[in-house]
């Protein structure tokens, strides 16, 4: 007795063929990103971890040498590898506070509803669009210590011109000062984070009798610290990337002042080929930034709170 395929059996088949060309074609679209990351992320990672390890100079073979590179960064005062990691230790320490805080403040003044605000906004996140080449060009320039147009303004109004870039003591507060003019970024993030609070809450407070400052500190942070935390962790990851103003203005001078680890990490590569160590350096980097980022979203609990939408 022959025996009909039944109509459930038509529609799980029809359901598989339509499920594995569904999946066939995801893979598809999905493959050029999952390739540009394995040949130019994770096998260049695994590539620098085995040459970590050894000695290279691109034109000689790698030589197996252990973990003499990791240890001559700590012990080997010459190679300056803790000094540059101090200094941008203290840049990060130093210039993701001052970023947060006046890009904050930025966007408390054109979240305000007056005539005109969005051209104030477009002016403020102008430097951020211009090339990085370009802006610190610009400002070297403008700090160079007899042709600068900022000490030809101090010496008409009668005050003493600064030394800028050009002494050890005045020469990495400088860079962190000019680490404000890129706000324009974290002031949008802060901006669309202000116009996210729910108006009701303020009208509240203001019911309530609480003044500017107490709304501030009681609605106004608390409602703005996820966006806080995301550009915190963006900030300390861009601060450890530091390398382009101090390439362009000072080389890693005067005297070593300016001498950031990234620069550092330049320098050993391809100034003085050695690859080996240059390496090192990077996936000691790699690891300060994952520990760093650890800590704070361990951290993250206890300060930061989002909104529970039901």
């Amino acid at each position: 007795m022959v025996t009909q395929p039944t109509a459930p059996n038509t529609r799980r088949t029809r359901r598989s063929k339509l499920y594995w060309r569904e999946a066939i074609q995801g893979y598809a679209f999905i493959m050029p990103v999952v390739l540009g990351l394995i040949l130019f992320v994770f096998g260049p990672m695994i590539a620098s971890l085995y040459i970590s390890f050894t000695e290279y100079s691109i034109l000689q073979a790698p030589m197996w040498v252990g973990l003499r590179n990791y240890v001559d960064m700590f012990t080997r005062a010459p190679l300056r590898v803790m000094h540059s990691l101090w200094i941008t230790v203290i840049y990060a320490v130093c210039s993701v506070p001052l970023i947060l805080v006046t890009a904050l403040g930025a966007a408390l003044l054109l979240n305000q509803r007056l005539r005109g605000m969005r051209y104030f906004r477009t002016a403020l996140y102008i430097p951020t669009v211009v090339p990085l080449v370009a802006t610190v060009f610009v400002w070297g320039w403008l700090l160079n210590p007899s042709l600068g147009l900022v000490n030809a303004t101090l010496k008409l109004l009668g005050l003493p011109p600064g030394t800028w870039l050009s002494e050890p003591n005045t020469a990495l507060p400088t860079l962190i000062m000019l680490s404000v003019w890129g706000i324009g970024g974290s002031m949008v993030v802060f901006l669309a984070g202000l116009q996210g609070i729910p108006e009701s809450l303020y009208e509240a407070a203001k019911i309530d009798g609480a003044n500017e400052w107490r709304t501030f500190w009681h609605i106004t942070l608390p409602q703005l610290s996820p966006t806080i935390f995301f550009l915190l962790i963006t900030g300390i990851i861009s601060a450890f990337q530091y390398f382009a103003p101090a390439f362009i203005l000072t080389r890693g001078g005067p005297l070593f002042a300016t001498y950031f680890y990234n620069l550092n990490l330049y320098e050993k590569a391809f100034r003085w080929q050695f690859m080996g160590l240059a390496s090192a350096m990077a996936w000691l980097l790699f690891i300060i930034i994952i520990v760093l980022t650890y800590i704070l979203f361990r951290s993250s609990d206890a300060w930061v709170h989002y909104e529970v939408k039901r």
